[in-house]
């Protein structure tokens, strides 16, 4: 009976489990306890039941996630078809990554190993999983890090925004304003982006851009680039709403895009772009991701990775989402109050059971809470992760390569009966396809501790649930489990298809990831609604992260971190391809763009027309964008150095940082080379000449040659004057730059006057003689003198 169960199963399993790759199967066993120590709590749980009813379902539930608009959550495990999971093989670094050829020998496929992160990506048979981990290369096997596009979902109820055709962004960030002004597009400057997808794939072929092409929306000389080698070029339509904006703004700007799923589909697709994979590389990368479950207490291996980065690739600015969490996230720090709950491995025993004795105080000591709360929309999916400030990460090769020091978390239903606790736990026995889960009042934390309840290397725990069909509220419960963790906590919630407000709730700090690296390795970008900012309401959406961040270590202590860098504009107006933010209850259907993923693409836009305009330009381009920022509160104000936590340095605007970078003309007047004077009635011959002195737009030449000069005005370069009465003239040179309206003078004084008269004869008394008088008298007494002698020559 055992061997036709055995067969029935893997005939049953045949259809998902194809491939001609594959190991052959073998019935889990119990693996080695070194070798079980090294598999995370949701690896260990899929290794385990694998080959099993429960491992069926638990493929068949990731894949009809994966069919969903929004996809799987990032917390959970992600199957195939062909029966792999995709996992992070941990390597130690003296010893190397395994061998591909180890691995496809073991059965799987998709390997990408990537030294930044000190893993190896791969999709695996979960029948394989004991013996991936048992090689001396693995220090640890846990489920990758996924990545969440920053877009900002509809509150539970609410209907999407509506609003015109064009992409608001443009003229309120000052770009259509610049190309006017200027005649320049952005030529010349590269864009990269990265978020979720641009649509079907097919060859080198994107649906979306193929039927944006078709409208108008994107370029089709040169079209953009898709790196289909990462994550074959990923899944969604954000991707092609992000390149939209960039193309509204800077339409001569090059295009390229990148689609990762994970954090080392990530790190690829930063590599790839800059190595110039496909004749694309990009000046400027904007990404709208983030990744939860990566370190928020300090810069994580990812975030150190996406440094390097940017360290080693310095001609190559990154602009990053400051993410969409502020009403979902919480920090603070432990305060406990006394409890005496006891959790219970199943519903039929206590044994094994855990008494807890204290709980997260997250009211006051009169009015005490021991959870948060928020509501969950039917059919949705909820996911959170808690932090606390221990040190990131241990060492997973060590001999005790758990956090010993531990809080359990868990989500219940009002009623108090748990739907979900720690890392990737269920709180039931495996489910069958005639028997769904429950919703108990007992977990399975494990009898052993550090193995199913320690959340590993990293100090964090989290999980997901999915609703069932009626909305409700839920409570996710802190207890201290073990050791003594540190006393710093983070706490963040989000759903796949709403948003809602976690009560209570702390908007500041929570940015995490790649976002709260600092300027100039990210620059961070937040969101002020389009419509908000036509009408001069500048204030932030109450879903925009905010900073500053506040990290803790224990090797380093604490510290604040400014974020975010700037602000931009979103709930904009898109085509909506493929669907994207679209919004049927208008009439024509409209597509509108909310989130902070709105906002980097939107950012690098504004710094592509800026480059094409200065490409000499010493600035960094956070200072370029300093330069026009708009001040949106007191201490944030225009390239003051004097940021907050909200906005950053204010709203970035393209035309407004070009003229304030803009130097001024040169005026220069050849002729004459000096000042000069003449006789009333003369003439003098100007010439004169302007230069843009490296500035963009166009010039213009006038003169004004005094009141009574002939002619007085003029806009040629060579021009002849005739000043007729005598008097001081000031012949003035003005340059002007048409594109921002700014002018330099060159003078020349002109004199005017009659040259001094001989003098005249004396006349009347006084006796004073004239010299022609004296000359005149001269010239007669010598006469007489000369008469007298030859009368008398003896004189």
């Amino acid at each position: 009976m055992q061997h036709r169960l055995k067969c029935a199963l893997i005939l049953a399993a045949l259809p998902l489990l194809a491939s001609a790759a594959m190991a052959p199967t073998t019935v889990p066993t119990t693996p080695a306890p070194a070798v079980a120590a090294k598999l995370s709590a949701q690896i260990a749980h899929i290794a385990a039941t694998a080959e099993t009813v429960a491992g069926r379902m638990l493929q068949t539930r990731s894949l009809d996630a994966q069919q969903q608009p929004y996809g799987p959550a990032p917390l959970a495990a992600r199957f195939n078809n062909n029966g792999q999971v995709q996992v992070y093989l941990h390597f130690n670094a003296q010893q190397g990554a395994p061998a591909p050829a180890t691995l496809q020998a073991l059965g799987a496929t998709r390997i990408l190993a990537s030294p930044e992160l000190g893993v190896v990506q791969a999709w695996v048979p979960t029948s394989a999983l004991y013996r991936i981990a048992a090689l001396p290369q693995v220090a640890r096997v846990t489920i990758p890090r996924y990545a969440v596009p920053a877009r900002n979902l509809a509150p539970i109820g609410a209907k999407p925004r509506s609003g015109s055709v064009d992409t608001q962004g443009d003229a309120l960030l000052g770009a259509a304003q610049f190309r006017t002004a200027t005649g320049l597009d952005g030529s010349g400057i590269s864009v990269g982006i990265i978020s979720n997808g641009v649509g079907t794939i097919s060859g080198s072929t994107s649906s979306d851009i193929t039927q944006d092409q078709s409208t108008g929306d994107l370029p089709t000389s040169p079209a953009p680039y898709v790196d289909t080698a990462v994550n074959g070029g990923g899944s969604g339509n954000e991707g092609a709403a992000m390149m939209e904006i960039v193309y509204d703004m800077a339409p001569g700007a090059a295009l390229g895009f990148c689609g990762p799923a994970t954090t080392v589909d990530f790190i690829s697709c930063l590599n790839n772009f800059a190595a110039g994979n496909g004749g694309f590389k990009p000046t400027l990368i904007a990404d709208d991701l983030g990744f939860p479950g990566v370190a928020m207490f300090t810069d994580g291996s990812f975030a150190t990775a996406v440094k390097n980065f940017a360290i080693a690739n310095p001609n190559i600015q990154l602009l990053t989402a400051a993410g969409n969490d502020a009403e979902q996230f919480w920090s603070g720090t432990w305060n406990p109050i006394t409890i005496n709950t006891t959790i219970s491995p199943s519903s039929t025993s206590n044994s094994n059971a855990y008494t807890y004795t204290q709980a997260q105080n997250f009211g006051t000591a009169g009015n005490p809470l021991p959870y948060m709360s928020f509501p969950v929309a039917a059919s949705d999916t909820v996911t959170y992760v808690v932090e606390w400030d221990d040190t990131w990460p241990l060492n997973p090769t060590s001999s005790t390569p758990n956090d010993p020091n531990d809080y359990d978390v868990f989500l219940t239903d009002t009623s108090g009966n748990i739907l979900a606790c720690n890392m990737g736990i269920t709180p039931s026995p495996a489910p069958t396809s005639s028997s769904p889960p429950p919703a108990p009042s007992y977990c399975n934390l494990g009898s052993n501790y550090g193995t199913l309840t320690s959340p590993g290397p990293q100090p964090v725990q989290g999980n997901q649930y999915v609703n069932g069909s009626t909305q409700q509220t839920l409570q996710l419960h802190i207890y201290l489990r073990n050791g003594t963790p540190g006393t710093n906590l983070k706490v963040l919630v989000f759903a796949n298809n709403h948003s809602f407000q976690l009560i209570p709730n702390t908007p500041a700090g929570s940015i995490y990831g790649q976002s709260a690296l600092p300027a100039p390795y990210e620059l961070t970008t937040t969101a002020i609604s389009a419509a908000d900012a036509a009408a001069n309401n500048f204030s932030i959406e109450p879903y925009a992260s905010e900073g500053p961040i506040f990290f803790s270590q224990p090797s380093t202590g604490t510290s604040t971190r400014q974020k975010p860098d700037f602000t931009a504009v979103d709930c904009v107006n898109v085509t909506g391809v493929g669907g994207f933010g679209q919004n049927n209850n208008t009439t024509p259907p409209s597509a509108t763009f909310c989130g902070t993923s709105a906002t980097p693409e939107a950012t690098g836009a504004v710094l592509a027309l800026l480059k094409s305009a200065f490409p000499n330009s010493t600035l960094t381009p956070s200072a370029m964008l300093q330069a026009g920022a708009q001040a949106l509160t007191s201490s944030a104000s225009n390239g003051s150095g004097n940021p907050n936590g909200v906005f950053g340095y204010g709203m970035v605007n393209a035309y407004n940082s070009a003229a304030a970078m803009a130097p001024k003309p040169l005026a220069t007047i050849g002729a004459p080379a000096g000042n000069v004077s003449i006789q009333p009635g003369g003439t003098v011959s100007f010439n004169g000449s302007c230069s843009a002195n490296g500035a963009p737009g166009s010039m213009a030449l006038s003169w004004a040659f005094g009141t009574g000069a002939s002619p007085s005005t003029s806009t040629s370069g060579s021009v002849t004057v005739t000043y007729a009465t005598a008097g001081t003239y000031t012949a003035t040179l003005t340059c002007t730059n048409n594109a921002f309206n700014t002018s330099t003078t060159a003078t020349r004084t002109v004199t005017a006057a009659m040259s001094p008269p001989l003098p005249s004869p004396s006349s009347g008394g006084g006796g004073g003689l004239g010299l022609l008088s004296l000359s005149a008298l001269t010239a007669l007494g010598a006469g007489a003198a000369l008469r007298r002698r030859r009368a008398n020559p003896g004189i």
